[in-house]
């Protein structure tokens, strides 16, 4: 699973948008973005030979949680740190469940609702530690 998830992150990153494309998906304007720039919230890859920028889809991403946060009301600063916070979450999840060696099995047990339990790997108390998701919502259980 970590071969394939690091395989698919490779790809991921070659996935490139202009400004212009960049401005019409998250409804900023370009001029927008480059300020944004400036004040070095986002980059760009680089600018090629004909001045047009292109972003990453990492970056594509934070601009849009930047316009989320803008659209809910926070000031650009507010929105750019909240967007880091999210960000630095986002890692350490990715981190605890990729590079934990793989230690955990997921089994789906209604395939048309999608849910499913994930043995963790874990014990506590002498038990397994479950994830759990099913009609009731997402929880633990010990058993």
């Amino acid at each position: 699973m970590i071969s394939a998830h690091k395989n698919m992150l490779g790809i991921i990153n070659k996935i490139q948008l202009s400004i212009g494309d960049l401005s019409d998906g998250i409804g900023v304007s370009q001029r927008q973005l480059r300020y944004w720039e400036e004040k070095g919230y986002i980059k760009p890859i680089a600018d090629n030979e004909k001045g047009v920028r292109r972003y990453s889809f990492f970056m594509v991403g934070r601009c849009a949680q930047i316009k989320e946060f803008l659209d809910e009301g926070y000031t650009l600063t507010k929105a750019y740190e909240k967007t880091i916070e999210d960000e630095q979450k986002k890692k350490v999840f990715r981190d605890f469940i990729f590079n934990q060696g793989g230690n955990f099995t997921i089994n789906i047990t209604d395939k048309e609702h999608s849910y499913g339990e994930i043995d963790l790997g874990a014990k506590c108390e002498g038990k397994e530690l479950f994830g759990v998701v099913d009609k009731n919502g997402v929880r633990y259980e010990l058993r």
